[in-house]
């Protein structure tokens, strides 16, 4: 956190298309939403620029209203500011929302919720390929509607984490959470205050898994086995968009 008075922080929100991407954070191996938004700063303010996102999205995961912020000097004119790195961005990542915050908020440990959309066509849309999930198994989308609202409320979810989760705590409060027909097409919301690693799409391959019969426990009865060889495939990052990240009002 930088309290220099030569510095101020600022929010602001990323969109993104991933299917470019390793993923949000920077790495070694692949090109990245962090490195090219920081590159881009850095070209703008002729300085080294380091980003702290809300979140991690995985490879091929898309976002729309990630939440990042950021410390640059004061003073800076940010509709210019804006304007200048979404110069220099490639076309599928796109800043926005850029304001001043306090010089004491995180853009991750601030978060009080988050919220994702998975969306699944039952045929082949090729300008959406790569945003969607295309099932072509014969799925009762009926039955797995009803079972989805079995995720709201605090419960363990260790059924849909997957190896490497890297954390302790399972336990999860899920406020939303619906399976809705839109456009020829599905789309599961589901809004919590924390995610594990490829939950969201650990439970939509499980709920599309018993949809198909390939699974004969009910959702509820897969949650609370907290046993991850109970629960469905996981499904691709391609139909997985980090919707929204809230902060409380007065932040």
């Amino acid at each position: 956190m930088n309290k220099r008075n030569n510095f101020q922080r600022y929010l602001f929100r990323t969109e993104y298309e991933g299917t470019a991407y390793g993923g949000w954070q920077r790495q070694h191996n692949a090109p990245s939403i962090q490195e090219e938004i920081e590159n881009a700063f850095a070209t703008v303010v002729r300085s080294p620029c380091r980003i702290v996102g809300a979140g991690r999205t995985d490879a091929g995961v898309h976002a729309r209203r990630q939440a990042a912020h950021i410390d640059l000097k004061t003073g800076i004119d940010t509709r210019k500011l804006r304007f200048s790195v979404n110069s220099i961005l490639p076309p599928d990542i796109h800043v926005y929302d850029l304001k001043s915050v306090s010089p004491e908020f995180h853009a991750r440990y601030d978060a009080t919720k988050r919220s994702y959309r998975y969306y699944l066509n039952s045929e082949n849309h090729p300008l959406v390929r790569n945003r969607t999930w295309t099932v072509v198994h014969k799925v009762n989308w009926q039955k797995t509607s009803r079972s989805v609202s079995a995720l709201c409320g605090a419960h363990d979810f260790s059924a849909f984490c997957s190896s490497g989760c890297g954390t302790e705590n399972m336990v999860c409060t899920v406020s939303k959470a619906s399976l809705t027909f839109h456009n020829d097409g599905y789309i599961f919301c589901i809004e919590a205050d924390r995610f594990l690693y490829k939950m969201v799409r650990s439970i939509v391959g499980t709920l599309v898994d018993v949809g198909r019969g390939k699974i004969r426990r009910s959702l509820a009865a897969v949650l609370r086995s907290r046993d991850r060889n109970t629960a469905g495939q996981t499904a691709p990052s391609k139909g997985l968009v980090l919707h929204d990240v809230l902060y409380p009002e007065e932040l």
